[in-house]
């Protein structure tokens, strides 16, 4: 009377440790995406801003080689900086344009086609550009920074991601959101006479991605 069950038991037993048998296979996934970035500056003291809206476009490289881990590079190109509330007094606007290389861990979990992928990094950031809009009146509500250029060329900090993604036959169709924080400040404090002690910049990207999977 036990001995069908005992059979179907073995079976199935079976078929689980052949399944955990199996090789895990690398994978690599190449692709791009596509962002509006959402960017404020941290100043100390306190600058009031509104969040300056812009874009930014990237190129993808990933590389799953243990299972759920993996890395990821990326090279994007897009807009930062701040634009400032200043009431009546006027207004006051920083463009930056940044060429940005994060590197970072990946680590994805998920079914076969609905999986949700999480990344944590450094990047690095080069700036390409800059571009100031004054329009304020009367210089005596004007910041120490105005007219001030950048201090640095390129920048480096963390970021952290995290996505959802479609996978099919024809790649993977993904949405995301990243926040990154700067670590130096925008400014140099070498200038004794320069009044604000922090100026770094942040961004979240949120955007959409493909993927396709070559090796």
């Amino acid at each position: 009377m036990l001995r069908k069950p005992l059979i179907v038991f073995l079976i199935l037993l079976n078929t689980l440790s052949l399944a955990a048998q199996q090789p895990f296979k690398t994978s690599t996934y190449v692709g791009f995406h596509v962002d509006k970035t959402l960017n404020y500056v941290y100043f100390k003291p306190t600058v009031n801003q509104d969040i300056l809206q812009d874009k930014a476009i990237g190129l993808i490289l990933r590389h799953i080689s243990e299972p759920h881990i993996g890395i990821q590079l990326e090279v994007n190109y897009g807009g930062r900086g701040w634009i400032e509330n200043r009431d009546s007094a006027g207004t006051y606007r920083r463009d930056l344009t940044y060429l940005d290389i994060p590197v970072t861990a990946i680590f994805v979990a998920g079914s076969k086609h609905l999986r949700m992928a999480f990344n944590l990094g450094p990047d690095v950031s080069f700036l390409r550009g800059e571009k100031e809009t004054v329009s304020i009146a009367d210089t005596a509500y004007s910041y120490d920074y105005y007219g001030k250029p950048i201090g640095y060329n390129w920048n480096f900090g963390l970021i952290a991601g995290l996505s959802f993604e479609w996978h099919t036959r024809f790649g993977a169709f993904g949405i995301h959101g990243t926040y990154y924080f700067f670590l130096p400040n925008l400014f140099s404090l070498r200038d004794e006479v320069f009044y604000y002690e922090t100026s770094k910049p942040q961004s979240i990207d949120v955007g959409i991605s493909y993927i396709i999977k070559i090796f």
